[in-house]
C-alpha cells in the first residue's frame, strides 16, 4: 500500500528536492553548474545503455534526476529576483530621482498619510528618462484622489524598505521583499503630478473594475460599515475596512482564516459550481463545457482577489480535480494533486517558501489527507446530524494538528476554543459567502439586492456576536508562547512520529515519538538556562518615543514613553528574550542600568560647563533635545552618543553630521535599528 501510494505520487518525490533547492538557493545564491554536470550525465545515461543494463543503474538515473530538481530549484531564486535585472530601479543610487508610476491599488489612509503600491515604468535624472523595473510604495501626504491604473510623475529619493530593528518584531523587509517590494517614497503634494492615460493593460482594468464593482455592491446594500467590512473579506479578501477589535476576536478564537481568503472559500466556489452545473448531461463535449467553465470561474476568482498563495494553492488543485474528472475521467491522486501544487508554485515563485500564508496551507491540507479518516472513524455518531458535526470536527482537527507549530512559531498564541468556534464560523461563513455570491447575482434588482443585503448584514451581525463570545470566555488564548525554528522543525517531528505509530501501529515509531520529545524539552530547557544568564542594556526604535530597557536574566526594566508602538515594541523584546513580564515607567535623567551610566538629554544644556567634567557611559539625546555637539565634551566624558527616534528628522542629519566632522562615536536608534549592549 505504501510503494502503491509513493508510485502514484511522482510530485511527492519531486517536491523536496525542489524546496530544499530553493531554500538553499534563497540563502546562498549561486548557480550549481558543477552538480549540474554531474547530474546531467547520470540522468541522461541509461539512453545509451543496453536495456538490461538500464533496469541495474536505476537508481543512478534516479539520483541524476533528484540532483537536476535540486539545482532547478536553486536556480530558481535568483532567477525571478528582480534585482539582478539591469533596469531594476535600485541600480540607479539613492538620490532624487524623476519616476513616473502606476498606482496598482487603491490608495489606503494611514495615521498621516495615505498609502499606495506602484508600479515603476520609467525613471531619470536632470529630464533623461529611461525604463524601468520594480515596484515602489508610495505614502502620499494627503488624499490623492486618484485610483488604481492611474499614473502620475513623481520626485522623490527612492528609499529602501527597513525595519525598526527591534528585537522580536516583525521581519516588515521580508515580507516586502517576497511581494517584489524593496523601496519606498514619501510624496509632499508638491511632488507628484496626475498624467494622463492608464497605466494597466485590458484585463488589470477589467479585474480592478470587477473588484471595485463588488466592494461597492457590498457597501451599497449590506447595512453597517462593520458588517461590510466583514463581507469584503470573506468574498474577495478585502481587508481595509475591517475593525480592529473584530479581527482580534476572530484571531483570538482561530477562525481568522474566515475573513482572510484561502482555499476555504475557492473549495465551496467549486462545490457550488459542480451542484450549479449537474443539468448538463454527462458526455463529452458537456463534460469539456463543466471543466472550462469551473476552472474560469477559480481562476477568476483567484485573480479578483490577489493571487495569494493559499488561493493560488487551491486553484491548482482543483484545476486538476476538474480536468481528472470531467476532461480524462480519471481519479486523481489528492497526495499527488498537493504535492504538484506546491511544486509548481514554488518554480514559478521559490519565495513563497517563506511565506506563512503558504505554508499554512500546505499544511492544513496535508494534515485533513492524512488524519482526517482515522479521525473520523474513532468514533461513529448514532445521528446524521451528529454524524455530520463529527465530520467537520475531525476536519478541524487534522488541520489544527499540521498547523499548529507553524501558529505558534508565527503568531505566539493558541487559540483554546478553536473547535466550537470552526464548528460555529465554518458553516454560517458557508451560508454567508453563497448569501454574497446570490447578492452579486441579483445586484441589478434594488429590491431584491436589498432583502439579500439585510439578511446577510444580521448574519454577519449574528456571527460576530458568537466568534466575540467565544474569544471573551476565560482563558481563551494562551499568549506569549516563544518557540525557536528548531523547536518548531523538533515538534513537527514529534507529530510526524505520533502520526505514523497511530496509523502503522509501530513501537519503533512510538519510540521515535518519545526521543524527539524529550529532545524538544531538552532544547526549551536549554532556552530558559540561556536566557536566565542574559544581561543587556537597550535602546528601542520607536517613533516619536524613548524607550530605554535593562535586561537581567528573564527580567526586565523598562524606562520610557507609554504609547502603543511602545508597547508593541516591549511584547517582542519580551518574546525575543523570554522574559517573564514588562512594565514601563517614566524615565529619568539620570539611570544606572547594568553598571552602565545613562544620561539623557531632552532640553538645554546649562550655560556654563561644570568645573570638573561629568563622566557618563551613554548620553542619549531625544524629543525636544536643542544642544551643540561640539561644546559635549566641555561637559561630560562619555562613551557613546545615542539618538534615539523620537528626534525630529532634520535635527537628526544636523547631529550626525557634526557627529562625522568631529570624529565622535555615535549610533542613530532610528537609522541602524535598536541598540542592544550585552554587559
Amino acid at each position: 500500500m505504501k510503494n502503491q501510494t509513493w508510485k502514484a505520487a511522482p510530485f511527492l518525490r519531486l517536491l523536496p528536492f525542489l524546496a530544499a533547492g530553493a531554500f538553499a538557493g534563497t540563502y546562498f545564491p549561486l548557480m550549481p553548474w558543477m552538480l549540474m554536470t554531474i547530474c546531467l550525465p547520470c540522468w541522461l545515461l541509461p539512453a545509451v545503455l543496453p536495456l538490461r543494463a538500464r533496469f541495474a543503474v536505476r537508481h543512478v538515473q534516479g539520483a541524476g534526476v533528484s540532483g537536476m530538481i535540486f539545482c532547478v530549484g536553486m536556480m530558481m531564486p535568483a532567477v525571478t529576483d528582480i534585482r539582478r535585472s539591469p533596469q531594476w530601479v535600485g541600480h540607479l543610487g539613492g538620490d532624487s530621482l524623476n519616476m513616473v508610476l502606476v498606482l496598482t491599488e487603491d490608495p489606503q489612509p494611514r495615521s498621516r498619510s495615505w498609502k499606495a503600491e506602484c508600479r515603476i515604468e520609467s525613471v531619470g535624472k536632470a529630464g533623461e528618462m529611461r525604463s524601468a523595473k520594480g515596484n515602489i510604495i508610495v505614502y502620499f501626504a494627503s488624499d490623492p484622489g486618484i485610483a488604481a491604473g492611474k499614473r502620475i510623475f513623481a520626485r522623490a529619493r527612492a528609499e529602501p524598505i527597513r525595519n525598526a530593528g527591534n528585537p522580536g518584531a516583525y521581519d516588515y523587509t521580508a515580507y516586502c521583499e517576497r511581494k517584489g517590494l524593496f523601496h519606498r517614497a514619501f510624496l509632499s503634494d508638491a511632488q507628484w503630478q496626475r498624467l494622463p492615460g492608464n497605466g494597466f493593460s485590458v484585463m488589470e482594468q477589467w479585474l480592478h473594475n470587477a473588484h471595485a464593482y463588488t466592494l461597492r455592491t457590498l457597501q451599497r446594500h449590506i447595512p453597517g460599515k462593520e458588517r461590510a467590512g466583514i463581507a469584503e473579506a470573506l468574498l474577495v479578501g478585502y481587508r481595509a475596512h475591517l475593525d480592529a477589535e473584530v479581527v482580534r476576536d476572530y484571531t483570538n478564537t482561530g477562525v481568522v482564516h474566515i475573513i482572510a481568503i484561502s482555499g476555504l472559500h475557492l473549495g465551496l466556489i467549486y462545490l457550488g459550481g459542480v451542484q450549479l452545473l449537474r443539468w448538463l448531461p454527462n458526455r463529452r463535449w458537456p463534460n469539456v463545457l463543466r471543466a472550462l467553465l469551473l476552472v474560469g470561474v477559480l481562476w477568476f476568482f483567484s485573480l479578483l482577489t490577489g493571487a495569494s498563495a493559499s488561493v493560488l494553492r487551491s486553484a491548482v488543485m482543483f484545476t486538476a480535480i476538474a480536468a481528472g474528472s470531467f476532461l480524462i475521467s480519471r481519479h486523481v491522486s489528492s497526495h499527488n494533486n498537493l504535492a504538484a501544487a506546491a511544486f509548481l508554485l514554488l518554480a514559478a515563485n521559490p519565495r513563497f517558501l517563506g511565506d506563512a500564508g503558504f505554508q499554512l496551507s500546505f499544511f492544513a491540507v496535508a494534515g485533513i489527507q492524512i488524519c482526517y479518516r482515522p479521525l473520523y472513524c474513532c468514533w461513529a455518531p448514532p445521528w446524521s446530524w451528529l454524524d455530520k458535526i463529527w465530520q467537520l470536527a475531525a476536519v478541524s482537527l487534522a488541520a489544527q494538528a499540521f498547523t499548529l507549530p507553524v501558529c505558534l512559531y508565527y503568531f505566539r498564541q493558541f487559540p483554546v476554543y478553536f473547535l466550537p468556534a470552526n464548528l460555529v464560523a465554518v458553516p454560517w461563513s458557508t451560508l454567508l459567502l453563497y448569501g454574497e455570491l446570490l447578492l452579486m447575482a441579483v445586484s441589478w434588482w434594488d429590491a431584491g439586492a436589498e432583502w439579500v443585503g439585510w439578511a446577510l448584514g444580521w448574519g454577519i451581525e449574528g456571527m460576530n456576536i458568537v466568534i466575540a463570545w467565544l474569544g471573551d470566555l476565560p482563558g481563551a488564548v494562551w499568549s506569549h508562547i516563544r518557540i525557536t525554528l528548531a523547536e518548531t522543525c523538533v515538534l513537527y517531528g514529534v507529530i510526524v512520529a505520533a502520526v505514523a505509530a497511530g496509523l502503522l501501529k509501530s513501537r519503533r515509531w512510538f519510540l521515535g515519538m518519545g526521543v524527539l520529545m524529550a529532545a524538544w524539552s531538552a532544547m526549551h530547557a536549554f532556552e530558559k538556562i540561556k536566557s536566565s544568564a542574559q544581561r543587556r542594556f537597550v535602546i528601542l526604535n520607536v517613533p516619536k518615543a524613548t524607550v530605554v530597557g535593562y535586561v537581567e536574566g528573564r527580567d526586565s526594566f523598562w524606562y520610557g514613553d507609554s504609547t502603543v508602538p511602545s508597547v508593541n515594541a516591549l511584547q517582542g523584546a519580551e518574546w525575543y528574550w523570554n522574559l517573564r513580564s514588562f512594565s514601563l515607567t517614566p524615565p529619568r535623567r539620570l539611570m544606572c542600568l547594568g553598571g552602565k551610566r545613562l544620561l539623557i538629554l531632552d532640553s538645554k544644556l546649562p550655560a556654563k560647563p561644570p568645573p570638573v567634567k561629568i563622566k557618563i557611559d551613554y548620553i542619549l539625546l531625544s524629543h525636544k533635545a536643542n544642544v551643540n555637539i561640539s561644546r559635549l565634551e566641555e561637559y561630560f566624558t562619555y562613551e557613546l552618543l545615542i539618538f534615539d527616534a523620537s528626534l525630529p528628522p532634520f535635527r537628526l542629519q544636523e547631529w550626525k553630521n557634526a557627529c562625522n566632522e568631529l570624529t565622535l562615536r555615535n549610533f542613530s536608534v532610528p537609522d541602524e535599528g535598536a541598540l542592544v549592549v550585552n554587559l
